[in-house]
């Protein structure tokens, strides 16, 4: 750290510090001198992430935790340290704070007072699964973890049917058997990536389709209660599996019925409303100027 810099400021700085998603080795240099260097550390839970600075002999004391469904008071209370000149790391239980973490309302309030934020780049479970699993990554989407209620998670994977991107998301060991059977269901022929413990002793990553990983994950577990934290990484669609899911969902939809009512409700004119009319049902103009002039 620049202590130079910390005398120009009579604030505080904080750090977010990227620290091991399972290996402890992976933890780069930088992020053990400052966690060694700060005043204090703001932990997601301080008994988890001590096995971590006893590791690597880091002596610094933990000031209050962040955990998820922390309020203002206690945000309130790590900005002031800041404001008093103390320099802090923000920590999470694994991997890089505020993805999929509580640190966001945090970091919001730190930033907004004009507390200088340091990003302290490491492990990252999004990355990493990204990073082998093979699947297209010039775009991709995060959307944390997966919905617990099946009729949230039906709805949460029928909307990857016409996303372009590989998206990833995370999933628990007592939910992933039914994600899994509703991918199937959903997207059956979709390649998905399923990366289970990743950087630890028995690191997975299974590609294929749902219904082939499901079963490998099974047969790997002998019949026993999937253990692990999953990383799942599902190929975006392309432009037929697009245009054929948007066919099915408005295919009892007479053409007609449909460009009528986009035209009244949306007050839209004849050309207008036939180009949204492509979009929306996946076909070509050509092809709704044809059904309309039958």
């Amino acid at each position: 750290m620049n202590k130079a810099k910390r005398e120009e400021s009579t604030a505080g700085r904080l750090f977010v510090i990227a620290t091991p998603i399972g290996n402890l080795a992976d933890i780069t240099c930088r992020a053990v001198e400052t966690l060694r260097n700060v005043d204090l550390i703001v932990a997601e839970d301080s008994r988890h992430s001590r096995k971590l600075l006893d590791h690597y002999d880091i002596e610094t004391p933990f000031t209050l935790s962040y955990y998820q469904g922390a309020g203002e008071e206690r945000r309130g209370k790590i900005v002031s340290k800041l404001h008093g000149g103390q320099d802090l790391a923000l920590i999470s239980d694994a991997g890089t704070p505020l993805i999929s973490d509580p640190g966001f309302k945090l970091v919001r309030r730190a930033r907004e007072e004009g507390i200088e934020i340091i990003g302290i780049p490491g492990p990252s479970a999004v990355v990493t699964c990204l990073s082998i699993a093979g699947q297209p990554t010039d775009s991709f989407v995060f959307s944390g973890q997966a919905p617990k209620k099946k009729n949230k998670k039906r709805k949460f994977l029928e909307n990857l049917r016409t996303r372009r991107e590989t998206t990833v998301f995370y999933d628990s060991p007592h939910r992933i058997e039914d994600t899994l059977e509703v991918l199937t269901e959903v997207l059956p022929n979709r390649s998905i990536t399923v990366c289970r413990e990743l950087t630890k002793e028995y690191e997975q990553a299974l590609k294929g389709t749902a219904r082939k990983a499901l079963k490998r994950l099974q047969s790997s577990d002998e019949g026993e209660k999937l253990r692990g934290e999953f990383t799942v990484a599902v190929r975006g669609a392309t432009e037929e599996e697009i245009a054929r899911a948007k066919q099915e969902k408005y295919g009892d939809i007479p053409i007609e019925q449909q460009f009528e009512g986009l035209k009244k409700f949306k007050n839209l004119s004849r050309k207008e409303a036939m180009k949204e009319l492509a979009e929306i049902r996946g076909l070509s103009r050509r092809k709704i100027y044809d059904a309309l002039n039958k």
